[in-house]
């Protein structure tokens, strides 16, 4: 399976990059620092600079995938609304790709606010 990965440099994100392509599947790791993935050498793996807040990057970038994974989340403990303003981004991304699958992951859910109901602190 061809998957386009964002988030792919965080703590969870590297698990999924990992676990894809530990799978024999052809990972398109999206992020804003290519150097936070420097040593992960696959010939399976592409990076790619982007901006996940930009629909039409995302776009050409998801052409000729299968399924889009994200493991995109605040970079600590802050009130933030990345989370939702990323999640529109990707799925208008998506629309225009052709692409129907995403899985969204995330371990920020606990420890954050200002997402809303599904990712609030309790």
């Amino acid at each position: 399976m061809k998957l386009a990965i964002l988030g792919a440099t965080g703590r969870t994100g590297r698990h999924v990059v990992e676990q894809t392509l530990e799978r024999g599947h052809t990972v398109t790791a999206l992020v804003r620092d290519p150097a936070k993935l420097d040593g992960t050498a696959d010939p399976r793996l592409r990076i790619v600079r982007t901006d996940v807040m930009d629909p039409e990057a995302l776009a050409a970038e998801f052409s000729g995938h299968e399924a889009v994974v994200s493991a995109i989340g605040p970079p600590g403990n802050v009130p933030t609304t990345v989370c939702t303003d990323s999640a529109g981004s990707i799925v208008r991304a998506m629309e225009r790709a052709g692409v129907s699958r995403l899985v969204v992951v995330s371990a920020s859910g606990p420890h954050t606010d200002g997402d809303g109901l599904l990712v609030r602190a309790w």
